[in-house]
């Protein structure tokens, strides 16, 4: 029977080919509504036959699929076997009790992370997955949130529960964050537990972050969800220790952030109190993550203590800002003048006591009060001792460039005394707190034993 018959004698008076076979309600149209929404080739060729029993089955959706020509625009491709291997193996857990069980980022992430397939087959989504976006927002606010207080969890995970519908600018900032989720917490170390398996790499999610944030033009209209998701693209290339690509979305969020005027207190004065403490919390974030980095990689820095500090008191997590104002205070110890020089490679000298009077600010600051979380402790001892570090490091420095002894040496095991600190901070805290700060956590203590272990060798592997 041809189309044109079919048309003249009006709609069938049965359901098509593809709908008689996945044993589900079909509207008799050509081509019918089932099969417009996954694409197939709606055909009513088939002799009727008794019914069989009712449900539908994704082994028989599989075949049909098959079947499709290839120049048709089926919108189904090998997922569609990812689906059926998945649904038979598998009976994963409902998101609301992902929640519960969770200790460790490395081993117990998955039970977050794990999918949640429905029972009828869907058509496989472009995007991330929306359940997979919700549980990468929920290991983020677990984990992340404490020293990245910057986002908003209830409506990320509202705009969560559609992502093909989402505007690609939100979408754009999602992946990012789960882009930085995934690398921070190391979690392609744990693609064999089950669950994680079933996640996108974290070089996926990097790359379809930047795909959708080449879908727009964000200096049309600059956004705030702009600046985090470049901001979030800086996190997981730094984890990735791609330093030049790191360094290129850092200063992109930063350029957006002037062109947003957040470096202006007068542009919190037009806003409500919610949304300007979030603007200012991002500001401040951007400001020690660029001091940090700068130091860290000998580059030069632009944002200075122009506005206020996030409220303490007034927050939504008391807690959590007054970790932030901390790590702020830290920071801002430091002169800009010292980073100008640093990046300058013409030996000039510098004043050794401005060096020794910042170490000492950093090293006797107060430290945090016991109702601080245990994440914001270890991301104080861990910033306090590093500083200290790259001070005595540049004191060293000058003072062989300068020939001279200065009355206000720093300690000569310094070092040493630093990586103590630090052991025995991460072996007396959880591991949900050391897992915050990703590969970090190494980077800091790793040379602090090399350190410890033979302070000498490093004066004359740098001097000699």
């Amino acid at each position: 029977m041809d189309d044109s018959a079919l048309r003249l004698r009006g709609a069938p008076r049965r359901a098509c080919d593809n709908c008689r076979q996945r044993k589900i309600r079909c509207n008799r149209e050509l081509p019918c509504d089932r099969c417009l929404d996954i694409s197939l080739v709606c055909l009513y060729n088939d002799i009727a036959r008794r019914k069989g029993p009712k449900g539908r089955k994704v082994p028989v959706l599989t075949s049909l699929c098959s079947t499709v020509k290839p120049d048709s625009s089926s919108t189904l491709t090998h997922d569609s076997q990812f689906i059926q291997n998945v649904s038979s193996e598998m009976s994963p857990p409902s998101l609301a009790s992902l929640d519960a069980g969770l200790c460790s980022a490395y081993y117990e992430v998955s039970l977050l992370l794990s999918e949640v397939f429905p029972a009828a087959p869907s058509p496989v989504p472009r995007r991330i997955s929306s359940l997979q976006l919700q549980a990468y927002v929920q290991v983020f606010m677990r984990y992340l949130y404490p020293i990245m207080p910057v986002v908003d969890k209830n409506a990320l995970l509202l705009d969560c529960t559609n992502s093909e519908a989402l505007e690609t600018r939100r979408y754009a900032l999602l992946v990012a964050l789960s882009a930085a989720t995934h690398i921070q917490l190391n979690l392609d170390f744990a693609q064999g537990i089950a669950g994680v398996s079933l996640l996108p790499s974290g070089q996926t999610l990097v790359s379809e972050a930047l795909q959708a944030l080449r879908q727009i033009d964000p200096l049309d209209d600059p956004h705030v969800d702009t600046l985090l998701t470049v901001f979030f693209l800086f996190a997981a290339y730094g984890n990735l220790c791609e330093q030049h690509r790191a360094w290129h979305f850092l200063n992109q969020s930063i350029s957006f952030l002037y062109m947003l005027q957040l470096n202006m207190e007068s542009t919190y004065m037009t806003l409500n109190q919610d949304e300007a403490e979030t603007l200012r919390r991002i500001y401040w974030l951007l400001f020690i993550t660029e001091r940090a980095y700068a130091l860290q990689t000998t580059r030069p820095i632009m944002l200075r203590a122009t506005i206020q500090k996030p409220a303490v008191f007034r927050s939504d997590s008391p807690v959590t800002m007054y970790g932030l104002s901390s790590l702020i205070s830290l920071f801002g110890k430091i002169s800009p003048d010292l980073y100008e020089w640093n990046i300058c490679d013409v030996g000039e000298p510098y004043d050794m006591s401005s060096i020794a009077n910042m170490y000492k600010s950093i090293a006797f600051a107060s430290p945090l009060l016991a109702e601080a979380s245990e994440t914001s402790q270890v991301d104080f001892i861990l910033t306090q001792q590093w500083l200290q570090t790259c001070l005595w490091r540049l004191y060293v420095d000058q003072r062989y460039l300068c020939q001279a002894r200065s009355n206000t040496d720093l300690p000569t095991k310094l070092p040493a005394m630093a990586g103590k600190s630090v052991l025995a901070c991460l072996s007396s805290v959880a591991q949900k707190s050391t897992d915050a700060h990703g590969i970090e956590a190494v980077c800091y203590v790793v040379p602090f034993i090399y350190l410890s272990h033979s302070p000498t060798f490093y004066f004359h592997k740098r001097f000699l």
